[in-house]
């Protein structure tokens, strides 16, 4: 029988462990390296798409934030124009 020169990769409901690597080189053998890792990361460690969700985050913060305070304006506008802020006019008391 032929055995193949590459063992075959675990199932994935296998509780086998892979080899250890740091950076994607093999510790055992530092010849071989990984060839799952992505080379078109960004060098601080996000992807594309957390700085996409992140930028899209920022705006909708900033959207929410300037309803918020046109709606504020307005309700301080019609308070003071239904003279809702004013106090009320004393009530005098009778003993009938």
């Amino acid at each position: 029988m032929n055995r193949p020169s590459e063992p075959s990769p675990a199932p994935f409901n296998s509780h086998e462990l892979p080899p250890p690597t740091a950076d994607g080189v093999d510790i055992v053998n530092p010849e071989i390296q990984s060839s799952n890792t992505p080379e078109n990361l960004p060098p601080s460690g996000t992807s594309a798409t957390q700085e996409a969700f992140k930028r899209l985050y920022i705006i909708l913060l900033v959207i929410g934030l300037s309803i918020g305070v046109v709606a504020a304006i307005g309700v301080v506008n019609l308070l003071n124009r239904w003279g809702l802020t004013q106090p009320p006019p004393p009530v005098e008391e009778t003993n009938s």
